[in-house]
């Protein structure tokens, strides 16, 4: 219906003004009804008027692109350029020379070490894309709200000697040279995406990229082809430093989307004095629980790196601290393949971790979190619930919710070897570990998770 919508008034821009107001009245009948409806359930509002806005101009685009099919394969190519422009300044850290305020290109060459003229229309062409401003008044370029978003992440120490071979002299001198006093804390800014966009633009990141040929001909990751071991153990056996950034990055990516407030107001976490968030990063989605829910511990549970990562990031953090002073929220060096290791609970959470696995190692995961459950439940009597918060891709290819995971799905492939799932294949994965589903609930909003609750059979 959503979709309908959005594309009735794409067509509407096009065709004429008389069909724009028809179409608007039918929208504005639909998004009160939206409205009375959230408000009488008590669910949290969606935001409506930018969510529908985005998806107008996305059918207009799209509008044009099925006329003019050229013009996709021209803005696939553009957006390719654009990227590598932009993971070029944001390398050189100018974002970061910008933000003391306004600076000549002559400036910025000098404070990068590049080019005067090659760097002018790299910067040229990143702001015609509205990610700089330029004032042709005194020749300056300056933030603005889309580049103030990509603050670099701190710098590696010294003694980082990955990173130092993935990136070149002229670099590590800039990023050594690079003003951030955190007193030895890796600290980042929550509603920035600094750390999403270092890890994208990654020496070896971008590599695993290259070999993209090779994992769909193998079946292999294509980071597994590069670098002859998973990202996974790279990231915590060979270079901690990327480790940092990617629990960053993951850490921005759920602020931006704000997928904790959709599921603490789409699950009611009350109802369970012990939950163990399974593989919770640096403890995003559980801080966001205990501080819903006072009367609710948590446990996350995760490998020895991200667990100091975790304790460190709290640190910047007065509220964070406070709660984990209380043991309010509790960090656990432990593996999820390992029954064992998995605390006691009355609920067990596994947030977008399943889908960064292949079906083999995912249901090792479910098998070994419902031997848990299973030991809970012959310790105590009472059955322990398991959330999986990932998402659901239609069966049907050519729905317009199927499109929302493709790209997801490809990072998957080509980095971790994971992939995001049908409900047909979700519910093997279930069956083969024993488990069983309850209920499922889907979010609306990106992005565009589901809550499959389930127990053990």
């Amino acid at each position: 219906m959503e979709g309908v919508l959005s594309s009735l008034l794409a067509s509407s821009l096009i065709v004429g003004f008389p069909s724009l107001i028809f179409v608007c009245s039918i929208l504005i009948y639909y998004y009160l009804c939206i409205m009375r409806k959230k408000i009488l359930s008590k669910d949290s509002l969606q935001p409506v008027i930018g969510v529908y806005i985005m998806r107008c101009i996305y059918s207009i685009t799209q509008y044009w692109e099925m006329i003019i099919p050229q013009i996709k394969l021209y803005r696939i190519s553009n957006d390719y350029i654009v990227f590598q422009c932009l993971s070029v300044v944001f390398t050189l850290k100018v974002m970061d020379y910008l933000k003391n305020g306004p600076k000549t290109i002559r400036e910025l060459s000098q404070l990068t070490k590049s080019s005067e003229k090659n760097l002018f229309r790299v910067m040229r062409a990143l702001t015609q894309e509205h990610i700089f401003n330029y004032n042709h008044l005194n020749n300056t370029f300056s933030l603005n709200s889309c580049s103030k978003l990509l603050s670099s992440p701190p710098p590696p120490p010294p003694s980082n000697m990955y990173y130092n071979n993935n990136i070149n002299n002229n670099n590590n001198e800039i990023n050594n040279n690079n003003n951030n006093n955190n007193n030895g804390i890796f600290s980042t800014n929550d509603e920035e995406l600094g750390c999403i966009f270092s890890m994208l633009s990654y020496p070896t990141f971008i590599d695993a990229w290259r070999s993209l040929k090779e994992c769909i001909e193998t079946g292999v990751s294509g980071f597994q082809t590069k670098h002859g071991m998973t990202f996974f153990q790279y990231i915590d056996e060979k270079d901690t430093y990327i480790k940092k950034i990617f629990d960053s990055a993951m850490r921005q990516r759920n602020y931006a989307t704000k997928i904790h407030t959709q599921i603490t107001h789409g699950y009611d976490f009350s109802k369970y004095k012990k939950i163990c968030d399974i593989g919770g990063g640096i403890g995003f989605l559980g801080f966001a629980i205990v501080n819903k829910n006072p009367d609710v511990v948590v446990c996350v549970l995760e490998l020895e790196e991200t667990v100091r990562n975790g304790l460190e990031q709290s640190k910047v953090d007065e509220k964070k601290q406070s709660i984990i002073e209380e043991q309010r929220l509790v960090f656990k060096n432990g593996n999820m393949f390992i029954p064992r290791s998995i605390p006691s609970a009355n609920l067990y959470i596994l947030m977008q971790v399943i889908h960064d696995w292949n079906n083999y190692d995912a249901i090792k995961i479910l098998s070994s979190v419902a031997s848990a459950m299973r030991y809970e439940r012959n310790q105590t009597g009472q059955i322990p619930k398991l959330l999986i918060i990932d998402s659901i891709l239609d069966d049907n290819i050519n729905n317009d919710t199927y499109k929302r995971s493709c790209i997801p799905d490809i990072i998957m492939m080509a980095i971790v070897g994971g992939e995001e799932r049908t409900l047909s294949e979700w519910n093997h994965l279930i069956k083969e570990s024993g488990l069983q589903i309850l209920s499922i609930k889907k979010f609306n909003r990106p992005p565009f998770l589901s809550i499959i609750e389930l127990t053990i059979i």
